[in-house]
């Protein structure tokens, strides 16, 4: 049997990452998804998408 990592989800795309590869993605998924939307129309732009709190610690 092999174990698969711990996935993570990323909060601006809605891909699968893993724990450790999660926090260099974020950054810059952000950057790209800034990028993109600065390219749209004034009132076609949505506001950035906030990071929700983490509730693993609960």
């Amino acid at each position: 049997v092999v174990k698969q990592p711990k996935m993570v989800f990323c909060y601006i795309c809605g891909r699968a990452y893993g724990t450790k590869s999660i926090s260099i993605h974020e950054p810059q998924c952000l950057q790209k998804w800034h990028a993109e939307n600065n390219a749209l129309p004034k009132k076609l732009q949505k506001p950035e998408p906030q990071k929700p709190e983490d509730r693993s610690k609960d």
